[in-house]
């Protein structure tokens, strides 16, 4: 799974970026300071059943601490979008296919209004205007890519209307297009019934944007939320967008909090609104100042930095994951090792038990018998059985 970090220049993507991750790309309040894309790791958090066993579970990846288990993601932060983007302007055209592979976005806004859509330093910019030209943008790089030498294709279909749907298809293979997604974006937009040769503009742009809706789907960080100018721009924002999914994040403050915690000045779990000071309580260092200033008017004030939390609304809201633990001792949750627990996968809503079978390993999807949940007394379940979150399997499949 890869989710893409865009958004205009100076927003505070690469924060974003290294908070979740605590990479060291480079950072900075002017455009492009990111020109390649930073490739990190991020974890997403989920309740984990070790407080209820006997001994500590033992991740193969990812780290769990007091019950909580923390999920590998990875993320991919690609430089500033501007508008015109999807024209080339600002290698608009490099950055976007930098993106081809992503699941789903997290579109960082600067929310202070300091940085105009190229992330030049401003005062009272309105970030609602980010919002609306970067979702043009990625429409319009979905629509070059579906509709070049259209006139040449269009005329091709009218005499083969069958394939519509299948060459729609093709030329979004790119970026991993289905069939399926294909036929939905052209029933939301009209287009099934209707003959390519006499789709106009409008039908071009607004079936191109169910594409982006379904390939892509996003949430809105609303960044330096802590900002005093930040305030009056989130409330209007949340007004003028009540069907996209927006959540407060304070990057930097993240960011400081997890390198604080990392030198060992504090101890500061990721989503948490609690922080515990290590050492000399006197000690002089600024930046414990700084981290207490964060403590008061952040964490106190509104319970998180938000950082956590995107991620999270990212995976199991936006892309509807749910969280499954395979076993192979249903007794003591362990692996044929001996290992508690040591994996869980993320899987779509609606997956069943032998699909999941084949997340595991193919030759257990072809040779699955029926499982056992474990979480519900053993209860045998058959291939059709649809997992949910939590849930914890054996899997039970023939010798090969």
């Amino acid at each position: 799974m890869l989710i893409g970090i865009v958004g205009k220049p100076s927003s505070g993507k690469t924060t974003i970026l290294n908070a979740l991750c605590l990479t060291d790309a480079k950072m900075g309040d002017y455009p492009f300071t990111t020109i390649k894309p930073n490739r990190g790791m991020a974890f997403v958090r989920i309740n984990c059943y070790c407080s209820d066993l006997e001994g500590d579970c033992q991740p193969r990846t990812g780290i769990c601490e007091n019950g909580i288990r923390f999920v590998p993601i990875e993320l991919l932060d690609v430089a500033g979008l501007v508008p015109g983007a999807s024209e080339g302007k600002g290698m608009g055209n490099q950055f976007l296919d930098d993106l081809r592979q992503a699941d789903a976005f997290i579109h960082v806004v600067d929310a202070s209004g300091q940085s105009d859509a190229e992330g030049n330093q401003t005062t009272n910019y309105d970030p609602s205007e980010d919002v609306i030209w970067l979702n043009s943008e990625l429409t319009s790089w979905v629509s070059n890519i579906l509709f070049k030498d259209w006139d040449k294709l269009s005329r091709k279909l009218d005499a083969e209307r069958s394939r519509t749907v299948e060459a729609m298809a093709d030329r979004l293979s790119g970026l991993g297009a289905t069939i399926n997604v294909v036929k939905s974006a052209m029933m939301e937009s009209n287009l099934l019934e209707k003959t390519p040769k006499l789709w106009d503009d409008e039908d071009k742009n607004v079936f191109a944007d169910k594409i982006r809706k379904l390939m892509f789907p996003s949430v809105i960080a609303l960044n330096k939320a802590d900002k005093k100018s930040s305030s009056e721009n989130i409330t209007k924002l949340k007004k003028r967008f009540p069907d996209e999914t927006l959540v407060n994040t304070s990057g930097l403050a993240e960011l400081m909090l997890r390198n604080a915690d990392t030198a060992k000045k504090i101890k500061y779990t990721p989503g948490s609104r609690e922080i515990e000071f290590l050492g000399d309580p006197t000690n002089p260092d600024k930046s414990l100042n700084i981290i207490r200033a964060i403590k008061e008017n952040i964490l106190d004030e509104n319970n998180t930095t938000g950082v956590s939390k995107l991620l999270e609304v990212c995976v199991f809201d936006i892309l509807k994951l749910i969280a499954v633990f395979p076993v192979e001792d249903s007794t003591h949750l362990t692996d044929q090792d001996g290992r508690i627990l040591p994996d869980v996968y993320l899987v779509p809503e609606g997956t069943t038990a032998k699909e999941f079978a084949g997340k595991v390993h193919t030759d257990l999807q072809k040779t699955f018998i029926n499982g056992l949940l474990v979480n519900d007394n053993n209860k045998r379940i058959a291939a059709t059985h649809v997992m949910k979150n939590r849930d914890i399997i054996k899997i039970i499949a023939a010798q090969k």
